[in-house]
């Protein structure tokens, strides 16, 4: 991710955190007005649908521990890199694929919920939704997964504004 300041580099991020949040969240808002006036849904056993309920709600923790582990875990390679740009450019990535991952997962919910009408789904869907938003790329958070230190720390915190 090429960016020319570190306000430049948190506005990227923020617009792909916000555009990758609104199919799931159109969807969501989508399923709602529609609810009476047309019937999607699979005929399923109710059964069935709390397996995929369980099954739907495993694999999304999963899925989001393993993300998280991930991020971690190249933040903590890229703590060894000389020159705060291309520790930001390289965590950028890192990010990216970690929203892209939790939109996948957000949005795993209300589709099941269009097609089993089960308010299981629309819970799981909250609490997706909560961390995601959770997880957001601040930078406190930036400035902590790349452990910085000194005016590297204080240039992302205010990003950018403090040697101005």
């Amino acid at each position: 991710m090429k960016f020319n300041s570190v306000k430049e580099y948190f506005y990227r991020l923020n617009n792909t955190g916000y555009q990758l949040m609104m199919v799931p969240l159109i969807i969501f808002i989508y399923h709602y007005a529609s609810i009476y006036t047309t019937s999607f849904g699979l005929e399923l056993t109710d059964v069935i649908v709390y397996y995929a309920l369980i099954a739907i709600s495993v694999l999304a923790v999963i899925a989001l521990t393993t993300v998280h582990f991930y991020v971690r875990w190249q933040a903590q390679k890229l703590t060894k890199l000389t020159g705060l740009g291309l520790k930001l450019e390289k965590l950028g990535s890192v990010i990216m694929k970690r929203l892209i991952v939790m939109a996948l997962v957000a949005l795993c919910m209300p589709t099941a919920l269009v097609l089993t009408h089960h308010n299981g789904f629309a819970v799981g869907f909250v609490f997706t939704l909560g961390w995601y938003f959770i997880n957001w790329p601040t930078p406190t958070q930036i400035s902590n997964l790349l452990r910085l230190k000194g005016d590297e720390k204080e240039m992302v915190l205010s990003k950018g504004e403090a040697f101005k």
